[in-house]
């Protein structure tokens, strides 16, 4: 027989769990002498439910489980890695220059509304005389979660080239957009460029190209910092069609502080509106769980 050690009763020797209490029995095992001796079981439940769950209540533990699962599934969510397009041709000093000293606060702006951040950035001239676009590399990686890895690549960065207005910016949005994002949180494009694009350039033949490529690649948000009252500029604002974001002006004139003085601030409120933006595709995601 076993005994129960919680309520003593007695149980047959097959029984796994107190007839009495529903206690789990512990197995009977033999020594060397042949005495009977009892040993743990810690792969079994202590106690049995007192009845089977209903269908009900089966119903709502999956439905909890679902929660949880789609809750841990949309934290992810409340991140984003933006790629910063950036203009780098010799009137873009000043914007250089901001986006160096800046980018701890911009970090900062966006973190503290619980965002998640990593940046990255694409420098880009004229690819119809052979200045080629490029992806910086922070680490091995094109994104960093480090303000001041950021920065200390980004200062290395030197104003110049360009040769006439028009930039190779559609091209190099075209690079933004194939580099590894992250797979649930948000996916940002930052434009920032004085000049018109080249339509067509060696990649990109047209603006409806890649508007297409932006919805293609799921992008979330995009941003214009652009010369928002130049005529042959406001064909950015096409890219702007299917897809969350705003056009901030770049500012005028050719002083490099001032410039780079205005852009601190653009930065400052950029960051605000992509936290902003994160949160409420979080809370959006969070009531269709709800």
């Amino acid at each position: 027989m076993k005994i129960c050690s919680n309520c003593g009763a007695s149980n047959l020797d097959a029984s796994k769990f107190c007839t009495e209490c529903g206690t789990a029995l512990e197995p009977l095992s033999t020594t060397k002498s042949g005495t009977l001796i009892t040993s743990p079981s810690p792969t079994l439940p202590s106690v049995l439910p007192s009845k089977p769950l209903s269908e009900s209540e089966v119903n709502a533990h999956s439905l909890a489980h679902s929660l949880n699962s789609r809750l841990q599934q949309l934290q992810g969510k409340r991140s984003a890695d933006i790629m910063f397009v950036l203009d780098c041709t010799g009137s873009m000093g000043g914007e250089i220059e901001a986006i160096k000293d800046a980018m701890m606060s911009f970090a900062d702006t966006i973190e503290s509304d619980g965002v998640r951040v990593r940046v990255g950035l694409v420098e880009f001239r004229d690819r119809l005389i052979q200045e080629e676009h490029r992806v910086l590399i922070f680490n091995g990686e094109p994104f960093t979660n480090d303000p001041a890895v950021f920065r200390n690549e980004v200062a290395k960065l030197q104003a110049g080239g360009g040769g006439d207005e028009p930039e190779s910016s559609l091209d190099a949005i075209l690079l933004a957009l194939r580099q590894p994002f992250t797979v649930q949180g948000s996916k940002v494009i930052v434009l920032v460029t004085d000049a018109p694009p080249h339509i067509p350039d060696l990649e990109a033949k047209s603006i409806e190209q890649v508007v297409q490529a932006i919805r293609d690649a799921e992008v979330q948000q995009l941003y214009l910092v652009i010369r928002t009252q130049n005529p042959e500029s406001q064909v950015y604002l096409k890219l702007l069609e299917g897809v969350r974001g705003l056009a901030f002006e770049l500012g005028k004139g050719d002083d490099f502080r001032s410039r780079a003085e205005d852009f601190k601030r653009t930065l400052m409120a950029l960051g605000k509106t992509i936290s902003q933006a994160t949160a409420i595709r979080f809370i959006i995601g969070l009531h269709t769980v709800l």
